[in-house]
């Protein structure tokens, strides 16, 4: 009997296996790394404080033609996950509005005081708002919109948050 071609054929088999097995390690950590690079990609998003036009009267009533604006997202969730399914966003921004659009936005809905507490607001955004500023809420606002705000009429500044 010759065993030459059997242990040909083992060894042939065993290196398959080994690369097989080689090929398998390598591509768990290159998705390692991709994970690694998508988690600081995403951290960097949620770092920048964006100042574009991204925002209308649609997603936040009564901020008419704003003069000036800065803006973050928060993914919650994990947003480099493979797994299909939604990945939330949360927004909040702070808004400078327009004199005309802080009047009528205070005329348009009751406005009462904030209460129980600091209003929070993301540390990209704090150098936004004044120390002395006074929020007040108004749950009228809120009921209509996707966006619930914090409003100082005697400021003309509006802190929004918003999810998708």
């Amino acid at each position: 009997m010759n065993r030459r071609p059997l242990l040909v054929t083992v060894a042939v088999a065993g290196v398959v296996l080994l690369a097989a097995c080689g090929g398998v390690f390598w591509l768990a950590r290159a998705d390692r790394g991709q994970e690694r690079d998508c988690a600081a990609q995403v951290a960097a998003e949620e770092a920048k404080v964006r100042t574009d036009r991204h925002w209308t009267a649609k997603e936040v009533p009564g901020i008419g033609e704003y003069a000036e604006i800065h803006w973050q997202v928060d993914f919650p969730s994990f947003a480099c996950s493979r797994a299909p399914g939604p990945t939330d966003s949360r927004y909040q921004g702070i808004v400078r509005l327009a004199p005309a659009d802080a009047r009528a936005l205070a005329a348009g809905y009751p406005w009462a005081p904030v209460t129980g507490g600091a209003v929070e607001v993301w540390p990209g955004l704090s150098a936004y708002v004044p120390a002395e500023v006074r929020w007040r809420r108004s749950p009228a606002y809120d009921e209509g919109t996707r966006a619930s705000v914090q409003f100082d009429p005697d400021r003309g500044l509006l802190l929004f948050s918003a999810a998708d």
